[in-house]
């Protein structure tokens, strides 16, 4: 099993976490490598590294690269199936490997999300990913820790959407088959959706696992590199792509396009127009996003709607 850990002037998060990262990795034992893949950091964060190395492998990038590409990197020298992505501002409990492993014995398990909690253990709704689509966009419901641990408990599979890119255990082969993350979503943010998404259009599934468990910080480089306002632009425009790839064109023009409509006019009334500048972002790649989709068509076959996954993620009882 392989942990990758992408770092960008990380120095500080890293000193906080990876040394939990290290203690998780013994406590497993079992041939567990730590891959930190720095994207040409500006501070000392090399430095910090190689005070671990042993047991800490660095690979470095000479110029920035952006994450998708430094998760790519970490994936290329994985030398186990499973590996587990960590970023940097997330702090994993020291059990935390063996019952994320433990559901890969399932040959159509992708990926599998640990239980994400804020620093005060407050579980974090984007651990276990039950969407809906209301008024042409995506939502997702909320739940409570014991409805989850209840489940388990009767032996059902938690299915989810997606699990965040920033703390999850995934089959190395079906991410490379997969292509790995599109380049559409740079920077940042929905390229874990999409990812597996396209795995459960191929029958791959994206599991909950409570009994796994990981501290997040909220304290990642994107914030610390981007305002505010782009990071909302970046994540409105990321799903307009997300939606455009993947809903039924049914969804589209009865549901998703009077939303845009609707959105445009009360955003436009409270003059926010972050939500229309993201918009008009999307919509000059549209020819990209539509490209795309024709080409999914055409290498998978039958297009299984993004309506038609997140019902069948609903049907909770399944064993």
């Amino acid at each position: 099993m392989s942990i990758i850990i992408p770092n960008y002037n990380g120095e500080s998060l890293l000193d906080k976490n990876l040394p939990s990262v290290i203690e998780a990795a013994n406590t497993y034992g079992n041939k567990c490598e730590i891959i930190v893949v720095d994207d040409a950091s500006r501070d000392d964060s090399v430095q910090l590294i190689s005070k671990h190395t042993p047991p800490v492998h660095l690979v470095r990038h000479d110029v920035n690269r952006g994450f998708a590409e430094t998760i790519h990197t970490g994936v290329r020298h994985a030398a186990n199936e499973v590996v587990i992505l960590l970023n940097s501002d997330v702090r994993p409990a020291n059990d935390f490997i063996a019952p994320l492993i433990s559901l890969f014995r399932s040959p159509t398990t992708f990926s599998v999300s640990p239980l994400i909690c804020d620093p005060d253990g407050t579980p974090q709704t984007v651990s276990w990913n039950l969407g809906m689509i209301r008024r042409g966009t995506i939502k997702f419901r909320s739940w409570v820790l014991e409805e989850a641990r209840d489940r388990l408990e009767k032996g059902q599979r938690l299915k989810s959407l997606f699990a965040s890119g920033g703390s999850v255990a995934l089959r190395k082969n079906m991410f490379l088959q997969l292509g790995g993350f599109l380049p559409l979503y740079k920077p940042f943010y929905y390229e874990d959706v999409d990812l597996c998404t396209r795995a459960w259009l191929k029958g791959w599934q994206t599991l909950f696992e409570p009994r796994s468990q990981v501290t997040h910080d909220h304290v990642g480089t994107i914030r610390l590199h981007f305002d505010t306002r782009r990071i909302r632009m970046i994540r409105l425009r990321n799903r307009f792509f997300y939606l455009w790839l993947y809903l039924s064109r049914t969804g589209i023009v009865s549901s998703h396009i009077p939303g845009i409509i609707y959105r445009v006019l009360l955003r436009t009334l409270q003059l926010d127009m972050t939500y229309v500048t993201a918009l008009l972002q999307a919509l000059i790649r549209l020819k990209e996003v539509t490209a795309f989709r024709a080409e999914m068509k055409s290498s998978i076959g039958k297009v299984k709607p993004l309506e038609e996954i997140l019902a069948e993620i609903a049907q909770l009882t399944e064993r």
